[in-house]
């Protein structure tokens, strides 16, 4: 195949695609014209089959009353026979003869009319149930189309509200972590100022002179000077004064 010629079934093809698509879109809107054009002709054909009927009836008729006259010439002729006159037997035999051919046309008319008014109330019928078999079954596909659409809007609306359900518990997640990245940052500036201020209150009470001791070689060599003994280290009790010993005599 030429390229042109791929072109062109591809062209074709999208527009089949798009016919159809087209079609599925208002498939409903279809169904119910169908329907409308299907109970139209439903009418015409009641029309044509009432019209069948009436027809049917007159050469029903027509043909009882040619049997009728059939009977009355053919008494008449008899009469005239026995009366003598056998010119008015004829005249009436070939009247007989005329209504019996035109009765026998009517009758096959009549006959072929009830054979086409047969099949035409059945065809009447049977359109008419598929008709009712139809607009139950649309009613049915109307009913679930709009289910389907109800449905389909709530899950959409139930996404939507997962999504954004989902995007403030990311929210609410930064903000928590904030707050407390910002809380940490305050207590540990708490703590912070609270040993440079302890420190600083250390520096000068041991300036001062208060608290603390102060063991710099100066010190230590102005006790030897004195005699003074070493202050005693604090500490745990000698094993002698734990058991109630006492060293000295």
């Amino acid at each position: 195949m030429s390229v042109w010629g791929k072109l062109f079934s591809a062209v074709r093809g999208g527009v089949n695609e798009v016919a159809e698509g087209a079609a599925d879109a208002q498939a409903l809107r279809i169904l119910d014209q169908e329907i409308r054009d299907a109970e139209a002709a439903l009418r015409r054909a009641r029309s044509d089959l009432a019209g069948i009927m009436a027809t049917t009836k007159s050469l029903a008729r027509k043909v009882e009353e040619a049997q009728a006259k059939d009977a009355k010439d053919m008494d008449s002729a008899r009469a005239a026979m026995a009366a003598g006159r056998e010119d008015l037997a004829r005249g009436l035999a070939d009247r007989v003869s005329k209504n019996r051919a035109e009765a026998a046309r009517d009758q096959a008319e009549h006959e072929r009319l009830q054979a086409s008014q047969a099949q035409m109330i059945r065809a009447v019928q049977d359109t008419e149930t598929r008709i009712q078999t139809m607009r139950r079954e649309i009613e049915g596909v109307k009913a679930n189309e709009s289910l389907l659409k109800a449905q389909s809007a709530i899950a959409s609306s139930h996404a939507g509200v997962n999504s954004r359900l989902g995007s403030a518990m990311e929210s609410l997640e930064r903000v928590k972590k904030r707050q407390e990245m910002t809380a940490g940052r305050i207590e540990a500036g708490a703590e912070l100022q609270s040993l440079e201020s302890g420190s600083a209150l250390d520096r000068a009470l041991l300036e001062a002179g208060i608290g603390g001791g102060r063991h710099s070689s100066d010190d230590v060599f102005a006790e030897l000077l004195r005699g003074e003994k070493a202050p005693a280290i604090s500490g745990p009790a000698a094993p002698d004064r734990q058991l109630g010993f006492d060293p000295k005599p």
